[in-house]
């Protein structure tokens, strides 16, 4: 689900980055487990969310299915080429569902419910 850093990446930069003598700064320690907590959370609920948008981008499309990064290169060349408007009523409704996904990995506090006017355009 996130694209950029990747869980991978998220982890290898924590093994990199916290010092081996154990004489990380409790803010240091404080910031590593918020990343790898990123990371687990990206691994538990990326591959649902993925494959909810692939849905999603699929049916927006017009498309049966495929591999997400390819739909979403073919969704964004559609919204550019003005095959599909940009306040298109399923295209808001999926950058919502979308962007709640991403608050549920990166920001789990934060309530991830969609707000019915938004489906309503």
């Amino acid at each position: 689900m996130l694209t950029h850093p990747t869980a991978q990446a998220l982890v290898e930069g924590v093994a990199a980055w916290l010092p081996l003598d154990g004489s990380a700064s409790p803010f240091a320690l404080r910031v590593a487990r918020n990343a790898l907590d990123i990371a687990a959370r990206d691994m538990a609920l990326g591959p649902a969310a993925d494959e909810r948008a692939a849905r999603r981008i699929a049916a927006i499309l017009g498309r049966d299915d495929g591999p997400r990064d390819e739909l979403d290169r073919a969704l964004v060349t559609a919204i550019r080429a003005g095959t599909i408007a940009p306040d298109d009523p399923q295209l808001v409704a999926h950058l919502a569902a979308s962007a709640l996904d991403h608050l549920a990995i990166d920001q789990p506090r934060y309530l991830h419910e969609l707000d019915p006017n938004l489906t309503k355009r």
